[in-house]
């Protein structure tokens, strides 16, 4: 895979006033990535002056999440910015269809009817969305540096971010600064911000794919005897295949012979997807990143605020994670229009992104207990899960449906672990 070119600036940047005194911005962003970018294309439409700061010249492809859930393409509509990732080669998938053990039935997951005004989930190769994001944020207004080492945040009334370029030290004020800039976020670090984790349930490896024959209309999502498989269509023969695997496995992918060894599991005699991946070759490297979820209740400090996956991400063989960044950047977009400043200002956003996580994150612990988690009775799990989901179980259904049409759907007599018991407990 070639590299995404970088943002290139139309002026010159000036990042200290005629004085000598650090420029001051409505607002700073820290980190151009998905979350950071499509935050700073909501602000400089609406007229604020705002410098994004990110770290690398160019996108590289990395395993990252490369499908956005109905409920975050939504988001994007109302962010404005849905249209740039159909633009940059957005491929819509109307249809998941599911295959599960001990069901003989293909079962349609009919993704673009749950949400009106939204065709399905949404697929792009990741460095690709985040260049033509970044891109957009620059043609909107915004002010955009990359290569941004050294970041340092002096919290307050009045923030102060310290920073590098080509080994330079600068430094610019703002009324706000928001932290875009992943796991390990400096801005939350500056900000002192601790998040709490739950262990890993199970690890995540992916692949990007080329010469994937077959229909291009749907995902795919199997199980096999490792775990479960997706397949998510980025259209021309190209797609993102992931393998789901017990924690134990977590080297299952690893080293040289990895990416052989994934398309073997993928192309195991009898599965689903051995024709459509028969000529499949890589073209982009294999890596795995582990089931975890992180969050906290305040993901904010006075004259801070975090979003993505800097304020705590949903495990991601969920599979929410871009749909996560676009309600964060939508959510706080809004808040700072109407005129969000102070820490008290963005409590609400708090407290319905608690909630929204504690979902997620319950979804993630089902999927990992009803089809990956090792035991003596996963075949049976895996079977009372299928049928769950073709009979369309009223305790069952309305949680996983919360993947596509968006955690809050979810009934609130749901959220609760009874439902992994239920499983974990499933005998002959």
């Amino acid at each position: 895979m070639k590299d995404i070119a970088m943002t290139t600036n139309p002026t010159p940047i000036t990042t200290q006033t005629a004085d000598g005194q650090p420029r001051r911005f409505d607002t700073v962003i820290v980190g151009g990535g998905i979350a950071g970018a499509a935050l700073a294309i909501g602000l400089a439409r609406a007229g604020r002056d705002v410098l994004v700061l990110e770290s690398t010249d160019v996108f590289r492809d990395r395993v990252r999440g490369e499908s956005m859930m109905p409920w975050g393409v939504a988001e994007a509509q109302t962010l404005g910015v849905a249209d740039v990732l159909t633009a940059a080669g957005g491929h819509t998938a109307p249809l998941w269809k599911r295959y599960s053990e001990g069901d003989p039935v293909a079962r349609d997951l009919p993704v673009g009817r749950m949400i009106p005004g939204v065709g399905g989930s949404l697929n792009l190769h990741h460095p690709v969305a985040c260049q033509a994001l970044l891109d957009a944020a620059a043609s909107a207004g915004a002010t955009v540096l990359r290569g941004v080492t050294n970041v340092a945040v002096a919290c307050g009334a009045n923030p102060v971010v310290s920073y590098r370029v080509g080994g330079t030290p600068q430094q610019v004020s703002a009324l706000l600064v928001v932290g875009a800039d992943g796991r390990n976020s400096a801005v939350r670090r500056s900000a002192g911000i601790v998040l709490k984790q739950q262990d890993a349930t199970a690890c995540i490896s992916g692949i990007l794919l080329d010469g994937v024959a077959g229909p291009q209309d749907h995902d795919v999502v199997m199980e096999h005897d490792q775990g479960v498989c997706l397949l998510l269509q980025q259209g021309g023969g190209r797609a993102r295949a992931y393998h789901i695997v017990p924690m134990a496995q977590r080297a299952r992918y690893a080293g040289v012979g990895g990416a052989a060894h994934f398309l073997a599991d993928a192309r195991l005699p009898g599965s689903e997807l051995a024709a459509a991946l028969a000529q499949a070759r890589p073209v982009g490297p294999c890596g795995a990143i582990p089931g975890t979820d992180t969050w906290t209740a305040q993901p904010y400090a006075q004259g801070v605020v975090l979003i993505g996956d800097a304020a705590g991400h949903n495990d991601p063989s969920v599979g929410c994670g871009l749909s996560i960044a676009m309600r964060d950047a939508r959510t706080v977009r809004d808040l700072v229009v109407a005129g969000a400043r102070n820490s008290e200002d963005f409590a609400p956003y708090g407290v319905e992104r608690l909630e929204r996580m504690r979902r997620l994150r319950l979804i993630g612990d089902l999927i990992a207990a009803a089809t990956v988690e090792p035991g003596d009775n996963r075949h049976l799990r895996r079977q009372h899960f299928a049928q769950a989901m073709a009979t369309r179980d009223a305790d069952i259904f309305p949680l996983v449906s919360g993947m596509f049409a968006g955690p809050e759907k979810i009934p609130a007599a749901l959220v609760s672990d009874a439902v992994l018991d239920r499983f974990r407990a499933v005998a002959a």
